[in-house]
């Protein structure tokens, strides 16, 4: 095993188009690391140069202790999983998961050793001797992760290995794929651009927009704090809202007013965020996540300058909890970053976003307690838990922090 280390590596194609630009990673000896983003964000572009599959415009790769650039990608000892399985149909699973080996011209009983050690980690022992055309998905999926663990290499690269899978399968490969590799222990890289997979999966997310690494980190620490909008937006679902809001102080106490709503913004997020000083009597992105607001009929002690009253535009019940869909009579946050997670996360069209601008409202989604008897057109007060708001700066994106930080 072996960990991996991108060291500012870019990838810009002849035609002049910048795929990757200066990404610096560290993937720890063992680490599940996930690279997550919209569709073109260079994601896969990364997990290819670390390959061998591209060539790399600038910056080194390295794999344990050795530079790979000039490498080709058979001595960079990585094993590739890629979405579309790669099985040979003519092979039986065995004869599948024996290939790379056989092409190395390993001894053979080390092979079939290897080949049904792999065979019982993965619950395929009763199926090496059927054909892929034979198999479900999810049992083709285990052959081709299969292939890869018998090389003993120093890495797996996952290449969005569940998109053809089912919803209901892909949560069971989730859960299998995360076994595998905390049993093995081996360095993994892990591409999707599915943020539930990335969070449930991963040790660490890398996030990425547009060929640029926006924040890697553990995933809850992505969730709670953000480094910029696209974050924000791009973690988490529902999808943060976000309105921009004047920041005021009355009576010693950090107001947030956006529209007809003003809220009394917690103590210790002031105390945390000592750089909002320096947006008092100014505008800020303020970020709150649908989680943290409540009905505020069972929350009866909900203090009155930490709720927003709306009529229901949407109720969705989910058995666990309930999304209500609101306006608040706001501005929406219109920029690069929120109309590109719009469209991503497919929540709104960017025609839809500008007449939301034009009416001057935002649309917010509020995840309550399944007890709520909201339903829709009717007028509800919600609570706001202003102990875990998020601000960002309207100029730049980035989150709102110390001193050193706001303006990145």
């Amino acid at each position: 095993m072996a960990g991996i280390e991108l060291d500012r590596v870019s990838k810009v194609y002849p035609n002049g188009t910048n795929a990757v630009s200066a990404v610096s990673l560290e993937v720890r000896d063992g680490e599940f690391m996930v690279l997550v983003g919209p569709s073109g964000c260079g994601k896969t572009t990364v997990l290819r140069m670390i390959a061998g599959l591209e060539s790399i415009s600038e910056g080194t790769v390295q794999v344990g202790d050795e530079v790979v650039n000039d490498l080709p990608p058979r001595e960079r000892d990585v094993a590739m999983v890629f979405q579309n399985y790669a099985l040979y149909p003519h092979m039986t699973v065995f004869g599948n998961m024996a290939f790379p080996l056989q092409l190395k011209k390993v001894d053979k009983r080390e092979i079939s050793r290897r080949v049904r050690e792999a065979a019982d980690v993965l619950g395929l022992e009763d199926l090496l001797d059927r054909k892929p055309k034979h198999l479900s998905g999810g049992q083709r999926q285990r052959v081709a992760m299969g292939r890869a663990i018998v090389r003993e290499p120093h890495a797996f690269l996952m290449d969005e290995p569940l998109s053809n899978l089912d919803a209901k399968l892909r949560v069971q490969m989730r859960a299998e794929i995360s076994r595998i590799q905390d049993h093995l222990g081996v360095t993994t890289v892990y591409v999707t651009h599915d943020q539930t997979e990335a969070m449930t999966m991963g040790d660490r997310v890398a996030v990425m927009k547009k060929g640029i690494m926006q924040q890697a980190d553990a995933p809850q620490h992505l969730y709670d704090d953000p480094a910029n909008l696209f974050v924000a937006g791009f973690i988490g679902s529902p999808s943060m809202n976000l309105v921009e809001a004047q920041l005021h102080r009355d009576d010693g106490a950090l107001l947030a007013t956006f529209g007809s709503t003003t809220l009394t913004i917690d103590d210790a997020v002031v105390k945390a965020r000592p750089a909002l000083k320096r947006y008092e009597g100014r505008r800020a992105i303020m970020g709150i996540r649908p989680e943290d607001i409540e009905d505020a009929s069972l929350q009866t002690d909900a203090p009155r300058d930490r709720r927003i009253e709306s009529t229901v535009d949407l109720r969705e019940a989910l058995g666990s909890d309930i999304l209500l869909h609101f306006t608040v009579d706001a501005p929406i946050v219109l920029t690069d970053d929120t109309k590109e997670l719009a469209v991503d996360v497919g929540t709104e069209s960017i025609e839809s976003l500008e007449r939301h601008a034009e009416r001057g409202t935002s649309t917010f989604v509020a995840r309550v307690s399944p007890r709520s008897e909201a339903r829709r057109k009717d007028r509800v007060q919600l609570a706001v838990d202003t102990s875990r708001v998020h601000f960002f700066d309207p100029e730049t994106g980035f989150g709102i922090h110390d001193e050193d930080t706001a303006h990145e």
